[in-house]
Parts: C-alpha cells; structure tokens; sequence
C-alpha cells in the first residue's frame, strides 16, 4: 500500500494558523511560502481549509490559491467559505484541482448534485466535522457534526 501524503493547512485572514477546536488560532506563517516548502518535500497534494470563513460569511481565498498554483504543482484542494457552483468554478479557474464544501451542504444538500453535475464527481470533497455530543448524549452514535468551523451543532 502507497503512503501519501497530503498536509492540510488551515488558513485564516490569509495566514496559516492553528489552534484547538478552531479557537485560539495563532499565526503558523505564510501559506504560499509553507505549500511551496511541502511540495519541494515530496508533498502528494496540499488542502487548504478556510476555517473562518464559513462563520464570517466571507468567500475563500482566492489570491492565495492563485498565488500557490504558481509555485506548486502538485493536486490543490481548497475548502471554506465556498457556497455555490460560481465559487467552485472561481476556484478552479485560479488553480484548485478539487473544492471541498462542509457548511452550504449541510444546509443545502442539492448543492453537492449541482457542483457534481457541472464539474463531475472528482472535482468535490465533502468535509465532515464531527466531535463527541456536548453534555446529554443526543445522536445515537454520541457524535455531531457541526458547522460554522465547529461553531453550530446540527
């Protein structure tokens, strides 16, 4: 079996950062300056994640992907803040070989069809946050997923 390795860098006002839980996020650097370290590694792929821009009602980074695809050629996937077809095709268009969408499917499931049909099944990832039920046990299998960047259970 072929390990791959896809390093997943989340992103917020344009840096990298981390944090727990998406709270307390400190500055990691610059994301270009990191994909293009990774890839010079022997990186497979890169994500990106927007991770507050979901919960700022804000579109996802397009001049960050842009800037990337100059520099590393290798599978982009970007996700956050990503809403209809137009914003996939915005993405694609400036680079990101797959779009990932987590809030607007979850509250519109249709839009998994519509990006599906336009631009084929290859070019979608569904992300999935899910953490242990807060408190009262309310799903059968003790997990939620949320939205928001974890900030609403649904």
């Amino acid at each position: 079996m072929a390990v791959r390795v896809i390093p997943c860098l989340d992103v917020d006002a344009g840096r990298v950062v981390k944090g727990v839980h998406f709270e307390n996020l400190k500055d990691a650097g610059d994301p270009v300056e990191l994909a293009a370290e990774y890839y010079r590694q022997g990186a497979d792929a890169i994500t990106f994640l927007d991770v507050t821009a979901s919960s700022s009602h804000r579109n996802t980074m397009i001049d960050v992907v842009s800037r990337t695809a100059e520099q590393v050629f290798i599978p982009m996937t970007v996700g956050g803040g990503v809403r209809t077809p137009e914003d996939v095709d915005s993405l694609l268009r400036c680079g990101a070989d797959k779009v990932g969408v987590k809030t607007a499917a979850i509250n519109d499931p249709s839009l998994i069809s519509r990006v599906a049909d336009r631009f084929g099944n290859q070019v979608l990832v569904l992300s999935v946050d899910a953490r242990r039920d807060q408190g009262e046990q309310r799903t059968q299998s003790g997990f939620e997923v949320t939205t928001m960047g974890g900030r609403r259970s649904t």
